[in-house]
């Protein structure tokens, strides 16, 4: 399966152009960055695990848990800091809050995994903490190693050519993905539409209940927080679950990269308008 190499990839390619100087300076100012962290990681799964417990959702099918668990306790996907700065918003924020994230994944996707997945499903937290840290330290030590050979210069002339592997990475990654949806489609129309349906409002909801929080404070702010909780990198909860996940959770994170793919051109006027109301 390509699903894990590619994971892994994406996530080298991402840490190779990581700015550890813009990361320091955002964090000279660390509540934004912090509060988004927090929110994203901790407050907003456990609002949803306890929605589920007690609306009795953790009585039915353990695929729809292990759903809801990695789209809520999975960190932003990596590309989030990458359309951030193309809708002219705080892109060094963005990135601050994605490698934050990526930090205490392990931790937090462990506590999550104890309180929300049943034991039928045979999730070890331990387990998967550990498979999370590795992949993680692996993918980002590479990644350093990497800028660290080439320097800034070099990676910053080889953008396009990065560029170029990440898109040929993506369209393989989306390939793995997609394994089996067709044929899921095709035999099943109606649950197809329901999960089509079903991973957009979850991505919608995620990005409304987090901008209207932290609109109060800041829009600018809020509608980064918001793009990061509405689109998470649910590859990476499938490679640290060993790929071993119920089939209509494989499902879920399939028809899912939908909204990941599509919420950036969704999205773009939503941020257009923020900018040019808040310069």
């Amino acid at each position: 399966m390509f699903l894990t190499p590619a994971i892994f990839i994406l996530l080298t390619l991402s840490f190779v152009r990581v700015d550890n100087v813009t990361i320091v300076n955002q964090l000279k100012r660390p509540l934004p960055a912090v509060a988004a962290v927090l929110w994203q990681m901790l407050v907003l799964p456990a609002l949803a695990i306890s929605a589920c417990l007690m609306l009795g959702l953790d009585q039915i099918d353990p695929g729809v848990l292990t759903a809801l668990f990695m789209v809520t306790a999975a960190p932003p996907v990596m590309s989030t800091p990458i359309f951030i700065w193309m809708f002219g918003l705080n892109g060094a924020l963005a990135l601050t809050i994605s490698t934050l994230s990526l930090m205490i994944a392990p931790f937090s996707t462990a506590l999550f995994a104890y309180l929300l997945l049943p034991e039928t499903l045979q999730v070890d937290p331990i387990s998967l903490a550990a498979n999370l840290a590795v992949f993680l330290v692996g993918s980002a030590g590479l990644g350093r190693f990497i800028n660290v050979i080439l320097g800034a210069k070099h990676i910053a002339a080889a953008t396009d050519h990065i560029n170029g592997i990440n898109c040929i990475v993506l369209f393989l990654f989306a390939i793995a993905a997609m394994d089996g949806v067709a044929e899921f489609t095709a035999s099943e129309p109606l649950r197809a539409v329901q999960l089509f349906i079903s991973v957009f409002a979850i991505a919608a909801l995620q990005f409304l209940v987090t901008f209207l929080i932290f609109s109060s404070a800041d829009r600018k702010t809020a509608f980064i927080t918001a793009y990061g909780a509405g689109s998470r990198n649910l590859g990476l909860m499938v490679a640290a679950l060993g790929g071993t996940i119920p089939e209509i959770a494989w499902l879920f994170f399939a028809f899912a990269q939908f909204p990941i793919y599509l919420l950036p051109w969704i999205l773009r006027p939503v941020a257009m308008h923020i900018v040019k109301a808040h310069p």
